[in-house]
């Protein structure tokens, strides 16, 4: 499936929210009018049969020698296990920080120091989660690969800790294609397509409309 066929079955399946008036508080701290709840794909069998078929052809694509599947917690885990299982890989997955308690680990499950990994995410947005796993996984003595992920929203701040960390980004969708996408099927008017864009383009100093 292309960029444009995921993005169709997300606005299907109602996974997007907008609302400028309301705005919603990424994990990053700023605020904007689009939230993207790929967890409610889990819900759909046949259609999250598909974005985990659209993963595995991306990985294979792709082309490289890993050892694991690492899903970021916690909307990355289900589908790194999804995708773990179809491509016989083992599975682990790491959190924003340590624990608090027992352990302290914030890379969970069995592997080895110099292994190379592949991270699942389902979204990324300003890329904050992104590199607070990246260090936790480096901290494991891991090396990740590459970042699969569901929706890419193209953002300049991601685009710089995917440069700084000198980690490939590959999504299955992105911001552009959720745009079209959304348009085409009357999920938003033409003037909250012009809002996002300006939200997309600039969101530190995105301000909400009514």
């Amino acid at each position: 499936m292309n960029a444009e066929s995921i993005a169709n079955l997300l606005v299907k399946i109602e996974c997007l929210k907008v609302s400028p008036s309301d705005p919603f508080t990424y994990a990053s701290g700023l605020k904007g009018p689009l939230y993207c709840d790929n967890r409610k794909a889990l819900g759909y069998v046949e259609e999250r049969e598909l974005i985990v078929k659209a993963f595995v052809e991306r990985i294979k694509a792709w082309g490289k020698d890993f050892d694991a599947v690492c899903g970021l917690a916690t909307a990355g885990i289900p589908h790194a296990a999804f995708i773990a299982d179809a491509l016989k890989k083992p599975m682990i997955y790491v959190r924003s920080k340590p624990k608090a308690h027992g352990k302290g680990n914030q890379v969970e499950g069995h592997y080895e120091a110099g292994q190379k990994i592949i991270m699942i995410e389902d979204l990324v947005n300003q890329g904050k989660s992104l590199a607070e796993a990246l260090d936790g996984v480096r901290n494991a003595q891991l090396d990740p690969l590459a970042c699969f992920c569901i929706v890419d929203y193209q953002m300049a701040a991601a685009k710089e800790v995917i440069r700084s960390y000198q980690l490939e980004l590959i999504s299955l969708t992105n911001f552009d294609s959720i745009l079209k996408s959304s348009l085409e099927q009357g999920f938003i008017s033409e003037e909250e397509g012009k809002l996002l864009v300006d939200w997309q383009r600039d969101p530190a100093n995105w301000k909400n409309h009514p």
